[in-house]
Parts: C-alpha cells; sequence; structure tokens
C-alpha cells in the first residue's frame, strides 16, 4: 500500500486550541483536525501554562516544557496509536476555546 502523500503547504500548522475533552489543530488551508486529550495523557495532565508552552513546527507541535509532541502526519493520516480507554463524557469540538 502507498503512503499517502501529505502536503507542506496546507498541512502547516497555524494555530491550536483546547477545550475540556479535545486538543484542536488548525492547518493552513484553514482545515481544524482534533483528537480526545486522552490520546496524550501527558497532555491531558498539563497545566494550562504549560499547554500554552507550544511551539509549531513544519510537521509537528511541540511542548519543549513536556518534553513531548503532536506528529501531524500521523494525526492527518490517522496512522496513530489510540488510547485504549474512551472517557465516558465528552465536549463537542465546537465549543474549544483558547
Amino acid at each position: 500500500m502507498k503512503a499517502p502523500e501529505i502536503h507542506d503547504e496546507r498541512n502547516a500548522p497555524t494555530d491550536l486550541k483546547f477545550n475540556e475533552e479535545y486538543v484542536i489543530i488548525t492547518l493552513a488551508d484553514e482545515r481544524t483536525i482534533g483528537m480526545p486529550l486522552y490520546f496524550f495523557p501527558w497532555l491531558q495532565s498539563a497545566t494550562d501554562e504549560q499547554r500554552r508552552g507550544y511551539q509549531l513546527g513544519a510537521w509537528s507541535v511541540y511542548w519543549e516544557e513536556l518534553d513531548e509532541g503532536i506528529d501531524l502526519i500521523a494525526m492527518i493520516s490517522g496512522m496513530y496509536i489510540k488510547a485504549k480507554k474512551r472517557p465516558e463524557t465528552e465536549t463537542p469540538i465546537e465549543e474549544a476555546t483558547t
């Protein structure tokens, strides 16, 4: 199976937001992609101040203080490791805030 083609310019991250349940990343072409925070326990347990300390890269979002990041290729292509447990309640993605 051929790997999906990822376009640099369209998929560069331009913004990042959180709500109680999701991390939501805006891409250069204005699409938004989101994943439940429970996929990233290190980010879910981070303080608001730590969450604000991110750096946008060409293919990732990185939190230096946490020494962790999100790989956008995995997020966009669906080639990520899914967390084992889904919480019982979730906030709709439309309610995202900074």
